[in-house]
């Protein structure tokens, strides 16, 4: 079955994330898509305005947004809801959005008015306390969705736990399209990445750590941006090179991963926040290059699932170091381990996988 789709998703102010939305329409969805006119993300700095993929049929609607850049509290502006609504007259929408956030409150309020009915994200994966607002938000809007594409196996339990009534499938996030790459780097030093914030809670310094503790010299690339930017900048050293990239946009990551002998995600659990799913795990793997990360969150069933890589406890610099030079040492475990992953991600993280699992889940949303 196709219609008339609404997609609602700030992360497709990026061409990267409308891969899925692309691979609707040609199905036969005659696709709307509505972004923030701009946005901040980790891997550029300042602002990025939205854009379309070139191959994109779909009707891009750039709105103007209060709070841009950040997820859960942005919000549109001017009574933009309602009025697309009306004009554009659709017969299910997707929230691209997690259920306690503003903007899926706003949308799924809008859409309730006008007998729309919607599917929202779950990628939330730690039962945490939340203000009063956003458990507002979460119980009405799983109340009234017709179905929840969850992230991860535990963003399903818990999206259950919190009061969905409609259907509730594991819809993971799909990897771009990338090109395969490797490593197509002209130093001969092994060359550790890492893509993401430059936060604490991605266990950057238990990377830094783990990178001192091997023998000889290495290369640590790290693709993002944050506040510990400067820090990172001074902490390398005659054994360890530190390289930071924080002007690569998204789609032009495969350049960086290409770069990689490794991609490590090292993350760490806090009371607020864990692992949801470790995108940069199944991009790195899509583009060929083996994975290391930490047991926080869903990195172990991304992991587990791909057969991609290792996992290591998180916050061990001594075992993150013991599987790095294991991977140093072997070229052909990375090479079999990128192999087995890539394979992986294609028949479960693809575009066509996570397309035609979230086909299903709008078309049961129109019969019932």
């Amino acid at each position: 079955m196709t219609g008339r789709l609404l997609i609602v998703s700030h992360a497709c102010v990026l061409p990267a994330n409308q891969s899925v939305f692309v691979f609707l329409a040609d199905r036969g969805w005659e696709t709307d898509v509505v972004v923030p006119d701009h946005w901040a993300h980790e891997y550029a700095e300042g602002s990025v305005a939205a854009a379309k993929l070139a191959s994109l049929e779909a009707r891009l609607h750039p709105l103007p947004v209060a709070l841009a850049g950040q997820p859960q509290r942005h919000f549109y502006t001017r009574g933009a809801c309602s009025r697309l609504l009306r004009r554009l007259r659709p017969q299910v929408a997707f929230l691209e959005e997690e259920s306690f956030s503003a903007p899926a409150f706003q949308w799924g309020v809008a859409c309730w008015r006008h007998r729309v009915p919607f599917g929202v994200q779950a990628a939330e994966n730690l039962d945490r306390a939340l203000p009063a607002p956003a458990r507002i938000f979460r119980a009405w809007t799983l109340r009234h969705a017709a179905f929840v594409a969850a992230r991860s196996p535990t963003a399903k339990q818990l999206a259950e736990r919190w009061g969905a009534r409609g259907q509730v499938e594991v819809i993971p996030h799909a990897v771009p399209s990338w090109p395969k790459v490797g490593n197509d780097s002209q130093d001969d030093r092994f060359t550790i990445g890492f893509a993401g914030r430059l936060v604490e809670e991605k266990g950057i310094f238990d990377l830094l750590e783990a990178a001192r503790r091997l023998p000889g010299h290495v290369r640590l690339l790290l693709a993002g941006n944050g506040p510990l930017r400067s820090r990172l900048e001074r902490a390398g050293s005659e054994k360890v090179t530190i390289e930071i990239a924080s002007d690569i946009k998204h789609e032009d990551m495969a350049r960086a991963f290409g770069e990689m002998d490794v991609l490590v995600l090292p993350s760490r659990t806090t009371p607020t926040w864990v692992e949801q799913f470790g995108r940069v795990l199944v991009e790195a793997l899509w583009c060929g290059v083996p994975v290391l990360g930490s047991s926080s969150g869903e990195i172990p069933w991304v992991i587990e699932a791909t057969g991609g890589g290792l996992v290591f406890p998180e916050g061990d610099a001594v075992a993150l170091a013991a599987a790095l030079e294991e991977l140093r040492a072997s070229p052909e475990k990375r090479i079999r381990l990128a192999e087995a992953g890539r394979q992986s991600v294609e028949r479960l993280f693809s575009v066509e996988a996570a397309g035609r699992l979230l086909d299903d889940a709008l078309s049961a949303a129109i019969r019932r």
